[in-house]
């Protein structure tokens, strides 16, 4: 969603910087902008927080397009904020900027994981399988695939036959470790709704999680647990993904300070999360 976003933008404004981040990293994505000449600054697909909200408007004028849910926050008077429901930031974007594109739809089948058309599919597999294979160096390659559906479009990367071969692979992969996640899956009630947890270490697209237990399992809540190390500060860090079927999954991330939407959301905790603590603290919200 948010590397079509970005593309829209592209469109309208060829000679923009482009840089990638998210809630957990965007001050410090904001803080590393302060050593360029940046007179309007854009953020995408991203919620704001306090400290993210203040620092943004240290840049002349600051034009935030989001559809995930908001805490209430005092907007400064240099920054303009379009936040609305929509099934994807690109619909909003698209909106803002006075574009018509199919990319929108495509966004939409994406972020709401309802794929119907085999494009939709191609790019989210696509996405899936950099992330996987290309680790922190991704943003490289969103960046020339931002570029590529600005100005050559969805076609050109669905005709790249090196584009073919790492989904294949990586889609080999994920039928591979199948079996895991099905043998692995921890299964608790709370507060009379059932919960599926997942821990993991692999660089797994949720979607695919997801879509997994679906198949085989009935359950309320799904939370995938990454477990990984931040190398540098040598601490252990859990990052939750949560997707609900009709509970609200935004009131457990905001338990641990992250957001989203009411269906699918997330957080990033820097130590070690227990499945024993995460089940007894979103006793109080479900």
């Amino acid at each position: 969603d948010g590397i079509i976003s970005a593309s829209f933008l592209l469109k309208l404004k060829p000679r923009s910087s482009l840089y990638f981040s998210s809630p957990t990293f965007l001050h410090k994505t904001i803080c590393k902008l302060l050593d360029f000449d940046i007179e309007n600054l854009y953020i995408l697909d991203i919620s704001a927080n306090r400290k993210t909200i203040l620092l943004s408007s240290i840049f002349k004028k600051t034009i935030w397009i989001d559809h995930h849910q908001w805490e209430n926050l005092e907007i400064p008077n240099n920054v303009e904020v379009f936040v609305e429901e929509a099934e994807s930031a690109a619909k909003i974007v698209a909106k803002v900027l006075k574009i018509e594109d199919p990319l929108v739809d495509i966004a939409n089948e994406i972020d709401t994981n309802n794929i119907k058309s085999d494009s939709a599919k191609f790019f989210r597999d696509l996405i899936s399988a950099i992330k996987w294979k290309y680790g922190k160096t991704q943003s490289l390659k969103f960046r020339q695939i931002a570029k590529t559906l600005a100005f050559r479009g969805l076609d050109e990367l669905e005709r790249d036959v090196e584009n073919a071969k790492l989904i294949e692979e990586h889609s080999n992969w994920l039928q591979s470790i199948f079996p895991e996640i099905l043998e692995k899956a921890k299964e608790f009630e709370v507060n009379g709704k059932k919960i599926v947890i997942f821990e993991t270490k692999k660089s797994l697209p949720v979607y695919f999680v997801y879509d997994t237990f679906k198949k085989s399992k009935s359950f309320d809540i799904l939370c995938v647990f990454y477990r990984k190390v931040d190398m540098r500060r040598k601490i252990p860090v859990t990052k939750i993904e949560v997707r609900s079927n009709n509970e609200d999954a935004l009131k457990i991330a905001r338990i641990f300070d992250g957001g989203g939407h009411k269906l699918a959301s997330g957080a990033t905790i820097n130590r070690y999360l227990s499945i024993e603590e995460f089940l007894d603290r979103i006793k109080q919200v479900i």
